[in-house]
């Protein structure tokens, strides 16, 4: 029997969700409080980049943002076209995530875990890109969460919401 990956599975608004709920319990571990909205769009789509894997391979919880961004200022290339490319597969997640009852909006912009919480055992079953993935969403949840308030986030990546 053949195994086919399918290599758009990571812009499923499922795993998204699934990825924005570890970055949402992780920055919440972190800070004590719930992540703004808006960070959602900067963390899901970098979580997502292969192509920045390698520079979270040699770093831990906490090296911290500000270190991860000082020592791999490649980051910055093309951000902002990466993040304006995301912003439907953000949306969608986002979307499933609320909906679902995973996630949960709340009126003061922020967002955290919904009613209805997945279990993290699925992840197991995962192929080894997609856990990397979720790994990286949780990580950059971390630093996030410790680095302060989401305008010294955007101002780190040198992006505005």
């Amino acid at each position: 029997m053949t195994i086919a990956y399918d290599l758009f599975a990571e812009t499923n608004p499922a795993f998204g969700a699934y990825g924005l709920l570890g970055f949402c319990r992780k920055f919440m571990a972190a800070a004590g409080k719930r992540p703004a909205f808006a960070l959602s769009y900067i963390a899901l789509p970098i979580a997502l980049s292969d192509d920045l894997s390698a520079s979270f391979e040699e770093t831990t919880a906490l090296t911290g943002l500000l270190s991860w961004l000082n020592r791999y200022p490649g980051v910055y290339v093309d951000l902002g076209a990466r993040l304006d490319a995301s912003k439907d597969i953000v949306s969608a997640a986002l979307r499933f995530g609320v909906s679902a009852g995973a996630l949960l909006l709340e009126p003061d912009g922020t967002l955290g875990p919904g009613p209805r919480k997945p279990a993290r055992a699925p992840a197991d079953n995962l192929p080894h890109n997609a856990k990397r993935a979720l790994k990286r969403a949780d990580r950059l949840g971390t630093w996030m969460g410790n680095t302060g308030s989401a305008a010294t986030i955007f101002s780190a990546f040198g992006v505005t919401p």
